[in-house]
């Protein structure tokens, strides 16, 4: 019994990174990229792509503000 929970979480976690949503800006005011480290806001030349699903896999990490993607190592993008 306990191989098939193991199982189920498993396939879980695994699915549900290949079906990731997109995020609203309301969820996701401040998105940032976990491969480059770098955030994005809206107006921002690449906010709207990164609210998207990449289909190479999900490199993107959600914060409520600015200051908190800084203090979690984020810098704000160029353009």
């Amino acid at each position: 019994m306990k191989f098939r929970t193991i199982l189920a979480t498993v396939s879980f976690l695994f699915i549900s990174q290949l079906f990731a949503a997109d995020y609203t800006p309301s969820e996701c005011p401040v998105v940032g990229n976990i491969e480059s480290n770098i955030y994005h806001v809206p107006g921002g030349k690449s906010y709207a792509k990164m609210l998207r699903q990449n289909k190479k896999g999900d490199n993107r990490k959600c914060f409520k503000t600015e200051k908190e993607a800084l203090d979690a190592g984020f810098r704000k993008a160029k353009r």
